[in-house]
């Protein structure tokens, strides 16, 4: 009996039998049909044989393969439990990651912070260097420095430890002071080497042949270079004296180099003139001519200091005395004096009455006013007019400074201090111009007081002796009460 898996075999034999017994057709026809039987008997028996073959290989098959079947199931279900194990460990893989990640993004800000903290330190120690005498000195040690403000990558142990060591080496160095002789640059660029006195950080002073000065770093702070500008006789003395050891103090720049800048940039006269604008030189001529006239105004009194009390008890006692052509000749030679010529005025008028005598004397004085006070009001106009010219060329400065800033914005304040300053020079020029004329102003005014009441005291004087002693014709004085 066929088994299910046997049937479709047993019916593949048998189609097969059919289809030899169709192709041999035309053989079976000369033979018997016994013999036909027994060949396809034989040809069954050997199908058969073959299918039972083939259905053992098949089992064995089948069996191979459910055996590899069960052996494959057993694998996953072990790989599906190594899996298990694997995700688990993957998971808590990726949680240390995060928490890695977490702390190397911490250690990492540190990293930075301490990168900037060590760069700024390098930056700060690079700019001391820069502007002090020191820097030349130890300019094979700031190579370190260099490298630390170069490099992008974090500082090593190394490079911290050098650049400490370098802090600590400049604070030794700046509290010493060295007389050594060295190199250093000319304001005209030649190199020269002469005696050299670095007093700590602050500043260092040099002396070559005659030449003496103040040494700063240059840009770099590298090589050492001549302060350009001319110093103080007192300064060149003090350097002198304590390069040759005669005293122990030194004046030192605090500033920071401010003060030498002042004195590269320091301009002369003219060009500081030049700088105010073209308002400067109206303002110098007027100073010019009021000096012109304070000089005349000058040589006018001078020649008027005279003695008056003589010049009136002479006058007294030729009157006294009768010695009336006298006293008339007496006032012609001395006509130049103003003096002589109030008391002139009022000898005219002898026996006239106390009226005319102070009319006499009161025009005398008037006419003696103009002499006196020529030009002084020319004066005190020009003192009035050159503070105003230089508030005018200030105003037009400070406009030409807003119109700059209105350009180029406030970015730069050196330019608009600069700008402010010009525009001040006008107002300084005029205040340094009118002062001096006000001043000379207020001592001709004085002059003139003074010179006026000693005219009118002895003109008074003169003229009570008038009335006392009465006419040329023996008449007494005429008294109008």
């Amino acid at each position: 009996m066929f088994t299910s898996h046997q049937a479709p075999l047993r019916t593949i034999v048998t189609l097969s039998l059919l289809l030899a017994l169709a192709l041999f057709a035309p053989v079976a026809h000369s033979a018997s049909w016994q013999e036909v039987s027994d060949d396809l008997t034989r040809m069954n028996q050997a199908g058969l044989s073959r299918a039972d073959m083939i259905e053992q290989l098949l089992q064995q098959d089948e069996q191979s393969l459910q055996h590899t079947l069960s052996q494959l199931k057993s694998q996953l279900k072990t790989e599906k439990r190594s899996l298990g194990k694997v995700q688990q460990q993957l998971t808590a893989l990726t949680k240390t990651e995060q928490q890695l990640q977490r702390e190397l993004a911490a250690e990492q800000d540190e990293i930075e912070a301490i990168q900037g903290t060590v760069l700024g330190a390098a930056k700060r120690v690079n700019d001391l260097f820069e502007h002090s005498p020191l820097g030349p000195e130890l300019a094979s040690q700031r190579q370190l420095v260099d490298t630390i403000m170069e490099k992008k990558t974090f500082p090593g142990m190394y490079e911290i430890r050098g650049l400490t060591a370098l802090c600590n080496l400049y604070r030794e160095k700046s509290a010493q002071v060295r007389l050594y002789d060295g190199d250093f640059f000319a304001g005209d660029g030649q190199l020269l080497t002469g005696e050299i006195a670095r007093t700590g950080a602050l500043g260092a002073v040099y002396r070559h042949d005659d030449t003496l000065g103040y040494l700063q770093a240059n840009s770099t702070g590298r090589e050492l270079v001549a302060v350009a500008g001319q110093l103080p006789t007192a300064v060149l003395n003090h350097i002198d004296h304590y390069l040759d050891g005669d005293q122990h103090h030194l004046p030192i720049d605090i500033s920071g180099g401010a003060v030498f800048l002042q004195l590269t940039q320091s301009k002369d006269l003219k060009q500081w003139l030049k700088s105010g604008g073209f308002l400067v030189w109206p303002i110098l001529a007027i100073g010019v001519i009021a000096l012109i006239l304070a000089a005349e105004r000058l040589l006018f009194f001078l020649r008027i200091r005279a003695n008056s009390d003589d010049i009136l008890h002479t006058f007294t006692n030729l009157v006294d005395q009768d010695q009336l052509d006298q006293c008339r000749d007496f006032s012609e030679k001395k006509n130049s004096y103003p003096t002589c010529q109030i008391l002139t005025s009022c000898f005219k008028q002898l026996g006239q009455s106390q009226e005319i005598l102070d009319n006499a004397l009161e025009e005398a004085l008037l006419k003696q006013m103009p002499r006196f006070e020529r030009f002084l009001p020319t004066m005190a106009m020009f003192a009035a007019i050159a503070p105003l010219l230089g508030l005018l060329g200030t105003v037009t400065g400070m406009i030409s400074t807003f119109q700059v800033i209105t350009v180029f914005g406030t970015g730069d304040p050196k330019m608009m201090s600069g700008g402010i300053s010009e525009a001040l020079i006008t107002t300084q020029v005029g205040l340094s111009v009118a002062i001096p004329i006000m001043l000379l102003h207020h001592l001709f005014e004085r002059r003139v007081d003074v010179l006026i009441g000693d005219l009118e005291e002895k003109g008074t004087a003169f003229k009570i002796t008038l009335m006392k002693k009465g006419g040329g014709d023996g008449q007494t004085a005429i008294s109008h009460e």
